[in-house]
């Protein structure tokens, strides 16, 4: 008997020691991938630290402090990835634990939202952030100048999508001091900044300059303990596309291909579809057929499957929106109630009736305008595309002469005003053979007083028949793309898909649901 007690007592020694060890172990495993695992492996490995974070959310000792950062963690992780909708689902759970977040955490959730919308062309909306910010009152000196900073940043990306790149260019250079100071304290902060800045110089062809903010950028993530796969694509496909700009095609390629291995490891799709674009770019350049048509062919396809997943976020950022839109006014009516009940029942009932009748008449005029501004905004952008530019100033390497040149000219008005551009086999040769002129005239004539090649040239003239057809035959807003395509000129739907995005800035679909939109509410006035 005294034997058993003894093992019993030795037992329940055993089990308590268990159970401190285990305990302490949870603790220290969760500490250590909190703090390590999480934030090192989410630019390198963020289907990992995605694992890793979904474990210590799904316990249930996890403080409401860690889950606010964890959650933060996760959206950066997605972002990484190219999952824009999970990012933006994650992003906007920080109400549920804004209390517990620090004041650099929020600015840096709102910086990922305005790049999001961004890249979601939401640009109104983004922008709204950026004007919360700057009206962000902030006590800590540097964490204010860390702000100044990433709003400048942010900034200058949609100026440089609006083709205005001095003003954020010499915005930027004024932070230059700034960054500088607050460097150590700010971690990637001179990261973004010499990328955004090597961007614009890029976009601006200061080949030198652009190469210089890349190469700060580069030393700068190969100083780093941590690897940034993700940072590494954009400055390595930066370094790619001046050297493929200064025609050294060797070095391009090379540093292109090395963009694409950080991309497969963290498959990103909006990534590859960058690196992939200006892969088939420099082959072109290189004559390498094979290799051009392997890749292009890769960029059409993921094209698609990108256009599908960016509709998704789209749409999961518009419900998250109108989901925090409606919080906001949930909590300012709910303290108008207290207000007016204590002064009178019935002048309550008033004010609320008149204010919601109020808002759904503004909210439907706002979205109205936005449409029509949009359209008009579309149609502008196609007239400006082909009103004829004064000459340039350098030296043409044909001389052609006045009278030739106009006479070319005034046939290609011709041209532009029949249909023949929406036959598949036009082509630069057969073109210059109608006009009866030579391809180095007309593609030097169509490059100097259009700005564009000659492909570009004709695929403007495609979408802008197209979207003539669609405002003003209503039978052609019910056909199909692919019917659509056919129609101007286009091989397949995928291709006509993506150059109408690239000229109107918004997919074929998004488009006819927008006049759509706009005829309904005519309907309604």
């Amino acid at each position: 008997m005294k034997y058993l007690n003894s093992i019993n007592r030795y037992f329940h020694i055993l089990l308590l020691f268990g159970f401190l060890q285990s305990t302490i172990s949870a603790q220290t495993i969760n500490k250590y991938y909190l703090a390590d695992d999480i934030e090192n492996l989410i630019y390198s490995n963020p289907d990992q630290s995605l694992k890793i974070a979904q474990y210590l959310l799904s316990k249930t000792n996890t403080s409401d402090s860690n889950k606010s950062r964890i959650n933060y963690l996760i959206s950066t992780a997605y972002i990484v990835k190219g999952d824009y909708s999970s990012a933006l689902n994650f992003l906007y759970e920080e109400k549920n634990y804004r209390n517990y977040l620090t004041e650099e955490q929020k600015i840096n959730i709102d910086i990922s939202k305005i790049t999001l919308l961004r890249n979601l062309t939401l640009d109104k909306q983004s922008k709204k952030i950026i004007e919360k910010l700057e009206n962000t009152i902030v006590v800590d000196d540097k964490l204010k100048l860390y702000l100044e900073v990433s709003i400048a940043i942010e900034k200058s990306k949609f100026l440089s999508n609006q083709s205005k790149l001095q003003e954020p260019i010499d915005a930027l250079k004024k932070e230059e001091a700034t960054v500088a100071k607050i460097a150590k304290d700010f971690k990637d902060i001179a990261l973004h900044y010499n990328i955004a800045l090597g961007q614009l110089y890029l976009r601006q062809k200061n080949l030198a300059l652009a190469q210089k903010q890349f190469e700060l950028a580069l030393s700068n993530l190969n100083q780093q303990n941590v690897e940034n796969a993700y940072a590494k694509i954009d400055v390595l496909n930066g370094l790619a596309l001046v050297h493929f700009l200064k025609k050294e095609y060797g070095e391009a390629i090379t540093l292109s291909k090395e963009a694409m291995s950080y991309v497969e490891r963290i498959g990103n799709l909006f990534s590859q579809i960058k690196v992939n674009q200006l892969q088939s770019e420099i082959y072109l350049a290189m004559n390498d057929v094979a290799n051009y048509k392997l890749i292009n062919s890769k960029f059409f396809e993921l094209q698609s499957e990108a256009e599908g997943q960016e509709q998704e976020a789209i749409n999961t950022s518009f419900n998250l929106i109108s989901d925090e839109y409606a919080d906001g006014y949930s909590d300012e009516k709910s303290k108008y109630i207290k207000i007016i009940y204590v002064v009178s029942g019935l002048f309550l009932i008033v004010i609320l009736i008149s204010f919601l009748f109020w808002q759904k008449i503004a909210a439907n005029k706002k979205r109205l305008v936005e449409i029509i501004n949009y359209i008009e905004i579309t149609r502008s952008n196609l007239m400006t595309s082909f009103s004829i530019t004064d000459k340039k100033s350098e030296p043409k390497k044909n001389v052609i002469l006045k009278e030739t040149e106009e006479h070319i000219l005034n046939k290609l008005k011709r041209f532009e005003s029949s249909r023949r551009f929406i036959n598949k086999d036009i082509s630069l040769a057969v073109l210059a053979g109608q006009l009866d002129s030579n391809t180095k005239y007309l593609s030097e004539i169509i490059n100097t007083h259009y700005n564009v090649n000659f492909n570009t040239y004709i695929n403007k003239l495609r979408v802008n028949y197209i979207i003539e057809k669609l405002k003003t035959d209503p039978n052609f807003i019910n056909y199909k793309i692919s019917y659509l395509a056919e129609n101007c000129g286009f091989s397949s739907h995928s291709s006509f898909a993506t150059v109408f995005k690239t000229i109107t800035g918004i997919s074929p679909v998004k488009f006819i649901e927008l006049l759509n939109q706009e005829k309904e509410n005519n309907l309604l006035e």
